[in-house]
């Protein structure tokens, strides 16, 4: 007796008696035997009895190889999985394991596709039986996989086994699809329907199933996204019917609050518009394929699509204008999302006009709201679009905007302006109508040349055959932007439409000030505005806002956003050269700022008067400011201090001096410190007479005349 341990316990395995077939040795029969047994799903497993049965009957034709009862151990752990290799087979896990750990000397199964439909899964068991000397049996025979003709043998059942579960799945699904295109396969009905005796279904029968799932779609015209709806339900305890099928008959309604994944997926069943749609969604595999994921398409995607086909809810248009709200609300770039409870009005809809990219909205917590363009923090190498503004400002202009077009007076010259918008579109239809024609006349044009050309002549036809090319391109551009402007949507306005819109604008300001929350003060604004582009001019306080109305139309308006520093300022350059103007006047920083401030000159962040600590900085910090109060440019008969000090033979210490005795005419500049002294050949003269008289010591001081300026009323500019 041979002892082989497994799981921690150790097997006596009986040392057989004979041999039972030619390929099965005693070294073989020594180790285990495997019984491998599977089922694909639960289903086959409650249906397929029989084949079960004949699965775990192979034990007995192992037994009749040579193996004892005993040393036979049957694997069937992966009954109710696949063997496509979309599953995780744990049963098959531990059969690679047995083999490895040379425990294992026959591997049997009732067929070769129970081990594996799948080339990686079969390979792996192929290689691996054939490393460690591992037969391989079926209700067939034995195979021994060293031996070349049963390694082609093997190889072809693998591949069938494989090829067979594709060519089930492809006759499956030509079935299915075939029903489908008669709007016939149905494997289960959403709430809300039951199926008939014929298969067909049918709006449920208990009118309060049906009230409720009416309300349910117009709650969505109101909340306009499903997580708003789910809330809705959850929040007011709606709860749908839902009925459970037993043998192909609808059973009675169970009310159930439903989840918000179940919303989400009402929301998109096209049934209730009473259309049939097949192949409605699909699945992206990942690196785990327990977690791929399964994507809705777009009506046009689908593989079927029958519309008024069954009862309804809701329109098609409803269902189509539904399905565009939800894709709107998913949190992508290119979308708005949905209207959330941030105080930012124009969240999803506001984009900087340079880039093109949405504005993003930050709340910072010791300051206001800004729509601010992150471009240059996102992208590498990106220029800053200084795209960045206020909500409060930018919020306040669009309120008022919306009010004035929901006022009567505003919506009567809306609805001017979209007749001129129409008026517009006539005039461009002719424009491109005419553009149409002439690409026509150059396409016949090349076509006549490049047919009248001798073909002997080949570089000549290349190049008019190249000319007829692009004309033909340019024909199609021309017909196709034709195309686009006759399919825009028509901007006249009945007057049905008209008189509701009088009626309802009537108290329409009380109204958004007083009574509309956040959430519907943007519902209406995404209602009247398609998008909002702002640029700011040159990185100051001038901000361009182009708003487009949902009626076709545009308008654009300037506003003045809230600035940090000064050089952002609109009026910057004047501000400093006003501010510089009153310092070289002799004015100290205290009357500066108190000048300014009755000009009406404010500081940037807080609109508040500039205060007088500020005066200097700011001259210190703008260069050409700084340059005059340090290196002033000088006029005729402007002297710097060591330039006129050299000029007449003295010291800076004793021109200051003088300054300070009133002896030169001088004036300091403030901030920098610099003296700017005045002398013209005159008074040039009379200074040099005046150090004559000082350069020697014990010498009388300077007569009245050489103390005495020539000029004493002037001023420094």
């Amino acid at each position: 007796m041979n002892e082989i341990a497994i799981a921690g316990e150790a097997v006596r395995v009986a040392k057989p008696t004979g041999l039972f077939h030619p390929k099965v040795t005693d070294r073989h029969l020594g180790f285990l035997a495997a019984v491998y047994v599977r089922q694909s799903t639960s289903a086959q497993l409650r249906e397929h009895q029989e084949s079960t049965a004949r699965q775990y009957a192979m034990k007995d034709r192992v037994v009749a190889l040579g193996w004892p009862q005993d040393s036979v151990i049957v694997i069937d752990d992966d009954l109710g999985l696949s063997g496509s290799g979309n599953a995780d087979r744990e049963g098959f896990r531990r059969l690679l394991k047995l083999i490895t750990d040379q425990k294992v000397g026959l591997v049997a199964g009732l067929e070769m596709s129970r081990l594996a439909r799948n080339s990686k899964d079969w390979s792996d068991l192929f290689e691996v039986c054939a490393i460690f000397n591992t037969l391989i049996a079926d209700e067939d025979g034995v195979f021994d996989p060293h031996d070349p003709n049963d390694r082609l043998v093997l190889g072809l059942k693998g591949i069938i086994s494989e090829m067979e579960l594709h060519t089930m799945k492809v006759r499956l699904e030509r079935g299915r699809l075939s029903k489908a295109q008669r709007g016939e396969l149905f494997h289960d009905v959403p709430v809300g329907y039951v199926l008939d005796a014929q298969g067909s279904p049918q709006l449920d029968p208990d009118q309060s199933a049906r009230r409720v799932m009416q309300l349910f779609f117009d709650q969505f015209e109101i909340t306009g996204s499903s997580h708003a709806l789910f809330q809705y339900l959850a929040e007011h305890n709606i709860r749908l019917p839902f009925r459970q099928r037993r043998g192909g008959v609808s059973g009675d309604i169970q009310w159930r609050l439903a989840a918000k994944t179940t919303v989400y997926g009402l929301l998109k069943h096209p049934l209730y518009a009473g259309a049939y749609g097949y192949g409605r969604t699909k699945r992206y595999g990942t690196k785990m394929p327990s977690k791929a994921t399964k994507k809705h398409l777009l009506p046009e995607q689908w593989k079927v699509l029958l519309i008024d086909r069954h009862p309804a809810y809701i329109t098609w248009q409803q269902f189509c204008d539904n399905q565009q709200r939800l894709r709107e609300n998913d949190s992508r770039p290119d979308r708005m999302g949905p209207a959330r409870t941030g105080v930012a009005l124009l969240s999803g809809i506001v984009y900087c006009e340079k880039c093109g990219r949405r504005l993003a909205v930050s709340y910072p917590s010791n300051s206001s709201p800004v729509y601010r363009c992150a471009r240059h923090s996102t992208v590498a190498g990106a220029t800053p679009c200084n795209s960045s503004i206020r909500c409060e400002i930018l919020d306040a202009l669009i309120s008022d905007k919306l009010l004035e077009a929901l006022s009567p007076a505003g919506i009567e010259l809306s609805l001017q302006v979209i007749q001129d918008e129409e008026t517009r579109r006539i005039q461009m239809q002719r424009i491109y109508t005419d553009r149409v024609q002439q690409a026509c006349y150059a396409v016949e044009v090349a076509e006549r040349g490049y047919r009248h050309v001798d073909p002997a002549n080949r570089l000549v036809a290349a190049s008019l055959e190249e000319s007829w090319e692009q004309a033909l391109v340019a024909q199609q551009d021309a017909q196709q932007q034709l195309n686009e402007l006759l399919s825009q949507v028509s901007t006249e306005i009945d007057d049905a439409q008209r008189e509701a819109i009088e009626q309802c604008a009537g108290d329409v300001v009380t109204l958004w000030q007083r009574h509309l929350g956040v959430v519907d003060r943007k519902e209406v604004a995404r209602l009247l505005l398609k998008q909002v582009n702002v640029a700011v001019q040159g990185n100051t306080q001038r901000v361009d806002v182009r708003l487009q109305w949902r009626g076709g139309y545009e308008s654009v308006h300037e506003i003045m956003r809230t600035v940090t520093v000064y050089p952002q300022l609109d009026n910057y350059r004047e501000l400093m050269d006003r501010m510089l103007q009153l310092v070289l006047d002799g004015n100290r920083s205290p009357a500066v700022a108190s000048i300014l401030a009755e000009e009406g000159y404010r500081s940037p962040r807080h609109n508040k008067p500039i205060s007088a600590s500020m005066i200097g900085k700011l001259l210190n910090d703008d260069p050409a400011s700084h340059q005059q109060l340090t290196t002033p440019i000088l006029s005729e008969h402007q002297w710097l201090t060591i330039d006129l000090a050299t000029a007449i033979g003295v010291t800076t210490k004793k021109l200051k001096d003088w300054v300070r005795r009133g002896w030169v005419l001088a004036d300091q500049r403030p901030f920098g410190r610099v003296w700017v002294f005045w002398a013209d050949a005159v008074e040039l003269t009379r200074l040099r007479q005046l150090s004559v008289s000082q350069s020697r010591k014990g010498c009388m001081g300077p007569t009245e005349s050489l103390r005495t300026p020539t000029r004493n009323d002037r001023k420094t500019p």
